[in-house]
């Protein structure tokens, strides 16, 4: 008996086939390290928006400083999973290192003993993809980041 398991990615789908029940679960053990791998190709594969138009959508969102991107908005208004996300966008295509993003936070305003957990939750979500100890946002991450920017746009309105 064939069997077939079809999982929809932002990018197309992706299609695992085996002779067994077991032989998928197997295959999808491994998954989560191949979808990473995946992201990774697509988003190198990817050019990146230009700098500018980054900049235009973060603004009065993130500001840019010598110490790197700071989040302005007041902590009632987005959580700290969203400032992470939002940290790492601007900080494209630079993947930052967990110390990088607590330094970022606490400098935003937000220290937050939890941070590490929330980037554990981002990365089992599939929105960061962790490389040599370092995250940067998925493609999902980047899609997230840009929803969550407009959805703060329609609020203000």
């Amino acid at each position: 008996m064939k069997v077939r398991v079809v999982v929809k990615r932002p990018f197309g789908n992706i299609e695992l086939e085996g002779e067994s029940l077991d032989e998928i679960v197997e295959g999808l053990q491994s998954f989560p390290e191949w979808l990473d791998v995946i992201d990774r190709l697509v988003l190198s594969a990817t050019p990146q928006e230009e700098t500018s138009s980054v900049e235009e959508l973060l603004r009065g969102v993130v500001v840019t400083s010598k110490e790197g991107p700071l989040v302005t908005l007041p902590r009632e208004k987005i959580s700290d999973k969203e400032a992470i996300g939002l940290i790492l966008y601007a900080g494209e295509p630079k993947a930052f290192e967990p110390k990088e993003v607590r330094r970022l936070l606490e400098l935003s305003g937000r220290p937050s003993s939890g941070f590490g957990a929330r980037l554990s939750e981002m990365k089992r979500e599939g929105l960061v993809i962790k490389e040599d100890g370092a995250y940067r946002l998925s493609i999902i991450g980047r899609r997230w980041v840009e929803d969550l920017v407009k959805q703060l746009r329609e609020g203000e309105g």
